[in-house]
């Protein structure tokens, strides 16, 4: 008779690319703090140059890693694993978090009492314990207007997100992620079109198109450090690049036409004032790294295909 491997109670999935030592920690938080629960942990490395690879195999040997030879993004390795993934339950969690409590055996907990429930996020805090802004509604043509012209101010919603109580959301933060895996089965993958940013807001959009109901846990906490697997020497212009690409891909999928239209000459008019500032600072010898005129033509130029 053939025996069948009981599924696990979670899948955690953590996409890396160049981020060792926050990796490393992350881990070990992950080991340390999690009991009570069957789990497995899939990295999928997106062609890490800093020994991340080797780092996990030496200190984490019962991680399962797959190794990319390129940078596929993080939507497409997250997917990866979901595919190679064993758990009746699927976390995505970044490299850059850590856990301080038995979080994931609170949340598969709460899953097997609220059936209703298919997406699950928890409170996220910053290194002094602090309630990180979390946005739990979905993005607005006017919010992407405001970020588009540094007009955005994320510390107000700390205020809107109100009492940190467990309440349905329409989205929720894409660093801790809990999915159930029949979700994936009725709705599918992430979309990989979004090579970083908006991928969560958009699964959550379809998820509650499907009716299933996405819920902010405040009853327990992971720590995120805010950014330190995107804000990588050397890479940052990939991020913009690819955070542009992504941002409007979604406007294109989401909003309106005439909302498309205009964010879209927003972005123009942006990088063309951008531009002009970093001629001149070119000029009178006082460019930084941000003032990249390649970088700035090229997001100015670029195209970007509609859904």
């Amino acid at each position: 008779m053939t025996q069948f491997e009981e599924p696990l109670d979670l899948t955690i999935i953590i996409v890396s690319f160049n981020t060792k030592d926050i990796l490393l920690d992350c881990l070990a938080s992950v080991y340390e703090k999690t009991e009570d629960i069957t789990f497995e942990i899939i990295v999928v490395d997106n062609d890490s140059r800093d020994g991340t690879c080797d780092s996990v195999l030496q200190k984490f040997p019962d991680v399962r890693l797959i190794q990319n030879e390129l940078n596929r993004g993080f939507s497409a390795a997250n997917n990866q694993g979901i595919h190679e993934s064993k758990g009746k339950n699927i976390a995505l969690l970044n490299p850059d978090t850590q856990l301080i409590e038995n979080s994931f055996y609170k949340v598969f907990k709460y899953f097997q009492e609220h059936s209703e429930v298919y997406i699950l996020g928890p409170r996220i805090v910053d290194v002094s314990g602090k309630q990180s802004p979390t946005r739990l509604w979905e993005d607005t043509p006017q919010d992407a207007a405001l970020k588009i012209l540094g007009l955005y101010d994320p510390s107000l919603e700390l205020q809107k997100m109100g009492e940190m109580v467990v309440k349905e959301a329409q989205v929720i933060s894409g660093c801790c992620f809990v999915i159930r895996r029949e979700l994936f089965n009725e709705i599918g993958l992430l979309d990989e079109n979004y090579f970083l940013y908006n991928e969560e807001d958009d699964f959550c959009r379809r998820a509650r198109k499907a009716g299933r109901k996405i819920l902010f846990f405040p009853e327990t906490s992971v720590q995120h450090l805010l950014g330190k697997s995107t804000h990588q020497d050397g890479h940052r212009q990939k991020v913009i690049t690819e955070a542009y690409r992504s941002n409007l891909y979604f406007y294109s999928k989401y909003y309106s036409y005439f909302w498309n239209c205009a964010l879209r000459l927003l972005y123009k008019m942006t990088f063309f004032m951008g531009l002009i500032r970093s001629t001149i600072r070119h000029l009178i010898g006082s460019a930084t790294a941000d003032d990249s005129l390649s970088l700035k033509i090229k997001l100015l130029l670029m195209s970007v295909k509609k859904s």
